[in-house]
């Protein structure tokens, strides 16, 4: 099916309580491994994209690359940019056909974020894109931001509650509930109450950024209050390189390298299932698909 916006499934998701799975891809393999798995399993899916990847490849290719898989499986593939303060990369996405962008405004002052994100709400509302924004400071390293974990800021719920009214049709919502970006370093301390406050105030899907190393309880704990889009990254990029290795160690005379790029994939795929079953979406694309309906 053709790509679709993030927010109609997203809102599904949330009101059944499983999560979408937001994969940050890296290039047509990793797109591939992505979708595949996704379709194998019967279920929506989210590719996102950072701003250096996008820098790398272009905004077109990469929206073909997904327009054409998407084309090829009956599961809703939304095509989403990743944090992202730079108004111009934007543009480009709205006006090569991506589905979802996200403006991360995050370390301005609170009015300065609100008046910056009105600017990518506007842009996007008049396109029919979705539109992601954050509140807080994630900790960690996401693209070509490093927070410090000690200097991660996590969001004030009435500052969420009116940022959420002023923007109603965001596809979804991101408020620092003290998961990081990254790999962790000790146990994650997640503020579930105050995650929990916001969600019964706002209508608004959440975004769950940090999600590598959570653990499946900590995924369902969140996903049960509201975080029906969970973003996963480090995982994928480092199975993106491990996989390579794995096969150069196990045949260190194997030249081939088709044998490298199938057997990466199949790696990235495995990891994409191993989600999707943890996050409750296994067999949700037809659910998901009724939002287009």
């Amino acid at each position: 099916m053709p790509m679709v916006t993030m927010k109609p499934m997203l809102q599904r998701a949330k009101s059944a309580k499983y999560g979408i799975a937001a994969f940050n891809m890296i290039d047509y393999n990793s797109v591939r491994s992505i979708v595949d798995g996704a379709r194998e399993l019967d279920a929506p899916i989210i590719v996102q994209v950072s701003v250096k990847t996008i820098r790398l490849w272009g905004h077109k290719p990469i929206a073909n690359w997904v327009h054409g898989l998407a084309g090829n499986v009956d599961i809703p593939v939304a095509l989403h940019l990743d944090h992202c303060k730079d108004l111009d990369v934007i543009k480009g996405c709205i006006e090569t056909g991506w589905t979802s962008v996200m403006f991360d405004g995050s370390d301005l002052p609170f009015e300065e974020n609100m008046a910056r994100t009105q600017i990518a709400y506007d842009l996007a509302t008049a396109a029919g894109v979705g539109l992601e924004a954050e509140i807080g400071a994630i900790g960690g390293t996401e693209d070509d931001k490093f927070v410090a974990r000690d200097e991660a800021i996590l969001a004030d719920v009435q500052e969420c509650i009116h940022f959420c009214r002023q923007f109603p049709e965001l596809a979804v919502f991101a408020p620092a509930i003290g998961t990081a970006h990254g790999f962790y370093e000790g146990e994650p301390r997640i503020a579930y109450d105050r995650l929990a406050t916001i969600n019964a105030n706002i209508d608004i899907p959440i975004a769950l950024h940090g999600g590598t190393g959570l653990s499946a309880e900590q995924f369902h704990r969140c996903i049960d209050s509201g975080c029906s889009k969970v973003n996963i990254s480090a995982m994928h990029k480092r199975e993106f390189i491990e996989s390579f290795v794995a096969l150069r160690n196990k045949s260190p005379g194997e030249g081939e390298p088709i044998s490298f790029i199938n057997a990466q994939y199949e790696a990235l795929k495995a990891d994409v299932k191993s989600m999707i079953r943890t996050f409750g979406s296994e067999g949700k694309a037809e659910d998901a698909r009724a939002a287009y309906a």
